[in-house]
Parts: structure tokens; sequence; C-alpha cells
């Protein structure tokens, strides 16, 4: 199943269930200050259900800006408090990668090249 979220044209998020207690967003545009509140609101919902794992991939992100990476740094606090393991995906894209390097939420963050397989039910 998938839903997905068109609130600015610049962003768009998707959600996926790939496994019964896991949730995949999938971010694609620019992630800056007028559309980090979108991610932000979604993230806390997909949270509140407190799956086992909650997977954002950011591998098609054109822009991050500092506020869509608050909005991740903040989404791994709560995932944290809920034991919810939270994995950014930043793909090979290189503006992603350096983004989360020079603001030091690569040292913060669980990151990885690829999606993960879904786990078995």
């Amino acid at each position: 199943m998938t839903s997905p979220r068109a609130r600015h044209p610049g962003l768009r998020l998707r959600t996926a269930w790939p496994a019964p207690h896991a949730v995949l967003v999938t971010a694609r545009g620019d992630l800056d200050s007028a559309t980090a509140g979108d991610l932000a609101t979604l993230l806390s919902d997909r949270l509140w259900a407190t799956p086992e794992r909650l997977v954002v991939d950011l591998s098609e992100v054109d822009f991050l800006g500092v506020a869509g990476i608050r909005v991740l740094l903040r989404a791994a606090l709560q995932a944290g408090s809920g034991g919810t393991e939270l994995l950014v995906v930043t793909g090979t894209n290189p503006m992603v990668r350096r983004a989360l390097q020079v603001t030091g939420a690569d040292r913060r963050l669980t990151l990885a090249e690829h999606r993960p397989a879904p786990a078995p039910a």
C-alpha cells in the first residue's frame, strides 16, 4: 500500500509499508524551509505508530537545506525514544551526502546507500 502526499509542488512525499513493522518514506524534490514542515508532520505521524524501522529515502532529493536536516535529527530523537530504528537512505546523491556531512548530521544519523530489503513478516 502506498500513499502520496503533495502539499508543496517542490516536494513529493510517498509512504509505503514494505513489511508489517516497517515504514518507507520517499522524498523527491526540494527539502527546504518551505517544505520541511510537511516532512516533519509525516515522520511524526509515522513514528507515532512505533514501527520497528522507519526508512527515509532521500536519494531523489534535489536540494537538502538546514531545515530538512533539522527535521531528520528531530525524527531520529523521536524514533530513538520510541524504540524505532531510523535509517536515512542517501543513494549515490552527492548533494544529500555533502549536506549531511558539512552539518555533522552524518555522525548523528544512521545512513545507508541503498534501501534495506524488507524483513519477512
